[in-house]
């Protein structure tokens, strides 16, 4: 290592996250020259980090959802040992549980930049039902009542951490950054909007559809109820009803650390009574945007949505919901609908007028990739987030 080389450290919850949505920033980190390092819970993605010459620090004791204390000390003491070996100048943690345990950390080992992502508000900040309300009585009273306490500590937590002079926090879109400005969580002068982790259009190149009967709606994303999973399949169930030659596919898997997790059984009984298809994991997001006519993500909220993204850049026209983070990715009309949250007519309704009118999804699919092309290509990003590790 050069005397001079900057060491850049990672803090992301799971190996295959970073895979997925920053393993190429960490290509470019490389090439621009720094030492770059990365602590995560490994899976089976920790070889594919390492063979670029990315160094892995495997954690043991992480997890993105548990709250045991005397884990969350043995988790605050490993990443102390792992930054105080490693010593990092410039500290890039993402998402909440990192941002919020990595920025103490930093702050102990006096690292002299932080850079704190949040990909979106999650869980914690979609909109909190009232208790006397349907769904939240099935989510049952006490689940309501930890998660506004839950919202409340981390909210709590951003305004220490984000007054830091030395820390800069990373948001995907303005709604996000508004929603922490009303929390008194954070000031404009020390936030960056960088739109997304940024997509390979070469990986997610312009496809040709498929043939044209029946219409494939596809929906890539975990199964979780707030990415409006079950909109989507009330939606589904609306189509069939109606006798449009349609299928819809779901690309994902249940995520058990999320309270919101849509169980196995649900995904089983969904495809026994044949309302929608659904494949689990998908290893090939293009390959699965190839072989369909319109792309769907009925979510509560999002950062900015990568799956969106990747249809779009694939040509894909886009049916989702007019909500931060899906908003940014499609513009009304243009390449594509936005649709109200929770509603499956409308949803429904949407996917039928694209449904019926092959020119509306061809042009559609145009101005998709055009619009990736110019404001959300990996190289794009990559630049405005290499520019924040400079000091």
């Amino acid at each position: 290592m050069e005397l001079n080389q900057k060491k850049l450290l990672f803090l992301v919850s799971e190996d295959s996250y970073f895979c997925s949505h920053r393993l190429s920033l960490g290509k470019a980190a490389l090439k621009a020259g720094f030492k770059v390092a990365i602590a995560t819970r490994c899976h089976n993605h920790a070889e594919q980090i390492q063979r670029i010459g990315i160094e892995v620090f495997p954690l043991k004791n992480f997890t993105r959802t548990g709250l045991n204390p005397f884990r969350q000390l043995c988790l605050i003491w490993e990443l102390y040992q792992i930054y105080k070996t490693y010593k990092p100048h410039i500290v890039h943690h993402v998402a909440i549980k990192p941002v919020i345990l990595g920025s103490l950390i930093a702050r102990l080992c006096g690292v002299p930049k932080i850079i704190n992502a949040l990909g979106g508000l999650g869980y914690l900040f979609t909109d909190v039902e009232d208790p006397t309300k349907e769904q939240t009585k099935k989510q049952g009273k006490s689940k309501f009542i930890k998660k506004l306490l839950l919202r409340q500590g981390v909210s709590y937590s951003f305004k220490k951490i984000f007054s830091q002079a030395n820390s800069i926090l990373i948001l995907q879109n303005q709604d996000d950054l508004e929603t922490l400005i009303k929390k008194k969580c954070v000031s404009t002068k020390q936030v960056r909007i960088i739109r997304g982790a940024g997509i390979s259009t070469e990986d997610f190149p312009m496809l040709p559809f498929p043939p044209s009967q029946p219409i494939i709606i596809t929906c890539v994303s975990r199964m979780l109820w707030d990415k409006g999973i079950g909109e989507l399949v009330k939606a589904a169930q609306i189509l069939q009803e109606k006798n449009y030659p349609i299928q819809v596919i779901l690309y994902g898997t249940p995520d058990p650390e999320n309270p919101a997790s849509i169980p196995l059984w649900q995904l089983h009984a969904w495809e026994t009574q044949k309302t929608i298809t659904w494949k689990g994991h998908c290893s090939n997001v293009a390959s699965a945007y190839a072989n369909c006519h319109i792309a769907v993500l009925p979510s509560y909220r999002e950062g900015l949505p990568k799956s969106l993204l990747e249809a779009a850049s694939c040509g894909r026209p886009i049916v989702t919901t007019d909500v931060p983070g899906c908003r940014d990715v499609v513009i009304n009309g243009d390449n594509g609908f936005l649709v109200p949250a929770k509603d499956s007519m409308a949803l429904a309704d949407a996917l039928i007028l694209l449904s019926q009118n092959e020119a509306l999804r061809i042009s559609m699919g145009k101005k998709g990739r055009e619009r990736v092309e110019t404001f959300f290509r990996d190289a794009i990003i990559h630049q405005q987030t290499l520019a924040l590790y400079n000091f």
